[in-house]
Parts: C-alpha cells; structure tokens; sequence
C-alpha cells in the first residue's frame, strides 16, 4: 500500500467512524468512486506515457475521457492491460482472482444504490462494511503493484498526467497506440 492509498481512503475511515445511520451505505459509495478513480487515473497516466503525447495535450486528453460516455472500471481494467502488457491480474497476482469476485459482487450492489434503487439483498451496515473493506483492500494491492510497475499507483499529486520515464512502458503505451494514436484510442478504450 502506498502513501497516497492510505491517504485517500481517510475519508471513508472517517465515514465509517462517525455515528451516522448511513455511514455503511455512505462509505460503501465512496470507496467505490475511489476504486473507479484509481482505475481512470491509472489508464489515464498510461496513455500520458506515450511518446506522442505532450504536456500541451492534457487538456484534449481530459477532454477526451470526458466525452467518451462508455467507461467503467471493467474498460480501464482493459485499457491497463491494452497499454502496458500487464493486466491488472498480473499485477496484483494471487489475491485477485478473490478480490475480484468481491469487487464484482461490489459493482452489482454499486448499480443498485447510485441509482437509488433497492439492492434486494437486504444488506446492513456490517455487510455493507464488509464490501468496503474488499474494496479497500482491492485499491491497497493495486496502487503498491502499480508504483512498483508503472511509477505510479492512481491515487498519489494532484495529477495523473505526467511523464514516470519509464523506457519500458514507453515503448509498450506506444506500441499499442499504434498506429491509430491516443485520441482515437481514448474514443473506443478497447480491450
């Protein structure tokens, strides 16, 4: 787990130590737009590696993400892998194949409660805690996996779009970007 893991997910420590009533269901939201923001932030800072890509394009490339209405944390999980080679799998090894059952299981009740409706599992707070915890857990492995391999685990500065100079990724991003380029890349974000 790095430093920038652990400080993100203070908030949802706070949440789940108050007293409030909905702190389960509040926490459970809040880890899981955590675990899509790594996810985007991750894609994202890869396809920033590209050779063709410029400190001058970071407001297309934004601008691009944006526009692109289809993504979810299933895409930049196939986007991870498309650019680098690694699939998150590789990357976080053994523990994921549990983690991400978990983390699926996460992603229905997800779809339930952002859009207000009734999960139909009846689940609790302590439940609800349980699912934090997988997410909580899922985000841990993945920024320590994604600094050691990438230089940079989704969740550390103020931005993902910088360079981490890492000859080898470079040449992976670019390879996969080829020939069509990141924009349009950034418009199908196939797997």
């Amino acid at each position: 787990m790095t430093e920038g893991f652990i400080k993100e997910f203070e908030t949802v420590s706070l949440i789940l130590k108050s007293d409030c009533e909905s702190r389960g269901v509040d926490g459970f939201c809040l880890a899981w737009i955590k675990l899509e923001r790594q996810l985007r932030k991750l894609a994202a800072n890869l396809v920033y590696q590209a050779s063709a890509v410029r400190y001058s394009d970071q407001a297309r490339l934004r601008k691009a993400l944006y526009d692109n209405t289809g993504l979810s944390h299933e895409t930049f999980m196939g986007a991870i892998h498309y650019l680098s080679g690694k699939s998150v799998k590789d990357l976080m090894g053994e523990p994921y194949r549990p983690l991400k059952k978990a983390v699926d299981a996460s992603y229905v009740i997800r779809q339930k409660i952002f859009h207000g409706q009734q999960t139909g599992k009846s689940l609790g707070r302590d439940a609800l805690i349980e699912r934090i915890n997988d997410v909580r857990e899922w985000c841990g492995m993945l920024s320590g996996a994604s600094i050691e391999h990438f230089g940079y685990d989704g969740f550390s500065g103020t931005t993902s779009l910088f360079k981490t100079n890492k000859p080898e990724l470079i040449a992976a991003v670019d390879r996969a970007l080829h020939p069509k380029g990141w924009g349009e890349y950034i418009k199908t974000f196939q797997r």
